[in-house]
């Protein structure tokens, strides 16, 4: 899924970046040394494009291909049943069946979709994703001057290019400010996530690892498990991945264990934070 128009697609001519677009931070990854993060802080003030523009510029990246991960203020998702039409007419109807899901005039809005595991009682369901056109078209038009853009994808996608092809796995992951979120990821297809609420503080450095209980996690796991399995018909995944704050990884990691005998592997590391995983699966995206 991706929030680019098929006519601003250009060949591929050069080496890739990913980069991940938050409020406050630029995250990017060039395909040439994916160990490196690059972070740039948006300027109190800022345009995005602005300062997106300006990365570009700083790092020497004039004439990269450019694959875009937008965070979540930048698009909504809903989810509704998959509406009864072939589904080469489904893109151009997207607009006229949410309508009345959005808070804004249609015409305003781009929309993409996924197709989702079938709900309780068996009925289709998609997930769609409307992002306002005019944002990302200043986007666009900040960066093409000087770079090509392979596409514009959004974080909860992208995050899912991170596991292997074929394989079913559950993914626990906390960005920065942002609520816990457990995912079901198959074939690099997103399938189902839940957040789960309470573990804000694993952002906290002041906050001794000691001091966190995680009796709550393991039950909200089995929970989700259980929902997932049993009520929309999933496969249990093979593998558990991390996506944390390095410092609580080991205590997550030891918890998981000995609960549900399985050892979660990290994404993360010392120079991989979980808010730069979206930048890396973008790029992966983009040279699938």
């Amino acid at each position: 899924m991706e929030l680019l128009p098929r006519w601003l697609k250009p060949a591929r001519v050069a080496s890739a970046v990913g980069i991940y677009l938050t409020p406050t931070s630029l995250f990017a990854i060039d395909e040439q040394d994916t160990a490196v993060v690059i972070e740039r802080a948006i300027g109190q003030g800022e345009a995005v494009p602005v300062a997106l523009r300006a990365m570009l510029e700083e790092q020497s990246w004039q004439g990269r291909r450019l694959s875009l991960a937008l965070n979540r203020s930048w698009y909504q998702q809903t989810q509704l049943e998959k509406p009864a039409i072939p589904d080469e007419e489904l893109a151009q109807a997207l607009p006229w069946c949410m309508r009345e899901l959005v808070n804004e005039p249609i015409e305003n809005l781009l929309f993409d979709y996924i197709d989702l595991p079938a709900g309780p009682a068996g009925q289709q369901r998609i997930a769609v994703y409307s992002s306002q056109q005019e944002a990302l078209a200043r986007l666009v038009q900040a960066v093409t001057p000087i770079c090509e853009i392979a596409t514009i994808g959004v974080d909860e996608l992208a995050i899912a290019n991170l596991l292997a092809p074929e394989e079913r796995g559950l993914l626990l992951h906390k960005l920065p400010g942002q609520e816990l979120t457990l995912t079901f990821i198959h074939q690099r297809q997103w399938h189902f996530s839940r957040t789960i609420r309470g573990f804000q503080a694993l952002d906290d450095e002041q906050m001794s690892v000691d001091q966190f209980v995680f009796d709550n996690l393991l039950l909200e796991l089995q929970r989700s498990i259980d929902y997932a399995v049993g009520q929309l018909k999933l496969t249990a995944p093979d593998n558990w991945y991390l996506a944390l704050p390095q410092r609580v990884t080991p205590a997550i990691t030891d918890a998981i264990s000995q609960v549900f005998d399985i050892h979660p592997k990290s994404l993360t590391s010392k120079t991989l934070s979980p808010v730069s995983l979206p930048a890396l699966g973008i790029l992966k995206e983009s040279q699938a």
